[in-house]
């Protein structure tokens, strides 16, 4: 499929009229829930998604800390979770590779809490790094099932890098979905779903594109997709702004 995207604000057409779209402090936000006759239309899962466009991560980042911490806080209430229920975040990606580094980098930051006897926090946090099948021999949705079946959180919480369509996105956007994620899908290596419905627990999936086919670019059919020159400043800085977002959600009562 030519010009894949894992955002699904990319499959809308332009006159789609969203449930929640403003501007807020220069960045695009954009809230849609969709259902079972969109989702075949735009062939994304149904589930409610969540896009915040237009980062300057580096002169905004407070800024989006906020948006993204508002964003999940309003989630968590939705869910209505007890009193210390449990919550897995988990970072999807592989460390040694700079765009698909995204959820390792987030894990490093993400503050947990879960093997604290008496702790103040809302919620019980404990975070995992499955890395990829090419280093463990496993696909990651069984490691964070394995997880799941053990500890029985209330929540999964998915970090992963995307693929985009519209090269301008890259390290631009960020997308939220309760619908749950397919590792690798958005360049063609198809990993096991991660969702709701595979593992037996509410997931979140948060993303930020990272790469784009370069078909984008030049009219011809390759296998090759492109990344930002300064990649790695710019997953250093989107890290600690997905990490705090969802530190202080998790915290905040």
């Amino acid at each position: 499929m030519k010009n894949r995207t894992d955002m699904a604000v990319e499959q809308m057409q332009s006159d789609f009229k969203y449930d929640v779209d403003r501007i807020i402090h220069g960045m695009h936000f954009k809230k849609i829930k969709v259902d079972e006759a969109l989702a075949k239309k735009i062939k994304k899962k149904e589930g409610i998604y969540y896009t915040i466009d237009h980062l300057d991560y580096h002169y905004k980042a407070k800024d989006i800390v906020k948006l993204l911490e508002t964003t999940l806080y309003d989630y968590l209430i939705q869910l209505n979770l007890k009193e210390k229920s449990d919550i897995l975040v988990v970072g999807l990606g592989n460390d040694f590779v700079t765009p698909d580094a995204l959820g390792p980098l987030v894990i490093n930051k993400i503050e947990v809490n879960r093997h604290l006897e008496n702790h103040p926090d809302q919620y019980n946090i404990s975070a995992l790094c499955p890395s990829v099948m090419g280093k463990t021999g496993m696909e990651s949705k069984d490691i964070i099932q394995a997880i799941v079946d053990d500890f029985q959180p209330d929540l999964v919480i998915v970090v992963d890098a995307l693929a985009c369509r519209d090269a301008g996105r890259m390290c631009n956007s960020i997308q939220i979905s309760t619908a749950g994620i397919n590792p690798g899908s958005g360049i063609y290596n198809f990993r096991r779903e991660i969702s709701k419905e595979t593992l037996g627990v509410d997931v979140l999936a948060i993303g930020i594109p990272t790469v784009s086919d370069i078909d984008s670019f030049i009219d011809m059919e390759d296998n090759y997709f492109v990344t930002p020159k300064d990649i790695d400043l710019a997953m250093d800085i989107l890290s600690s702004i997905v990490a705090e977002g969802i530190n202080r959600a998790l915290r905040k009562k």
